[in-house]
């Protein structure tokens, strides 16, 4: 029960960040370099991956099954960008954002099968 709380809050706080009026962030990713917001998008996106092996290891372990996460990544991520564009809160869609959310999905598919293989943890389907 503990990574559905984990990975449903994780949800909440991309969706909050995703929906957010852009005025209300201190730093934009202009500010530090361009393009830098792809880098959050990518990272975000990564750890969603993650969350989504961790919480349900079993329900995606198989060649076929494993990439069921990326469909959820891409549902999700387009989603998000297409309430930016139709939200009026100062938030615009963005077609590389929603590639950079997709790219997202390899590092953090990567991680769980290094971490998850390297550490040889007993992986539990918590459903």
């Amino acid at each position: 029960m503990f990574k559905k709380v984990v990975l449903f809050i994780y949800i909440l706080v991309v969706t909050g960040l995703s929906l957010l009026p852009s005025d209300s962030f201190p730093v934009t990713g202009a500010q530090l370099f361009p393009h830098a917001d792809k880098f959050v998008h990518f990272g975000m996106y990564a750890v969603f991956t993650f969350l989504l092996f961790y919480t349900w290891p079993i329900r995606f372990s198989g060649k076929a099954r494993q990439f069921l996460p990326l469909l959820y990544v891409i549902i999700w991520g387009t989603a998000m960008e297409i309430l930016q564009g139709i939200g009026g809160l100062g938030r615009s869609f963005s077609h590389m954002d929603i590639v950079a959310n997709i790219l997202g999905f390899f590092p953090g598919w990567i991680a769980w099968r290094w971490l998850s293989g390297s550490m040889r943890v007993n992986v539990q389907d918590d459903s």
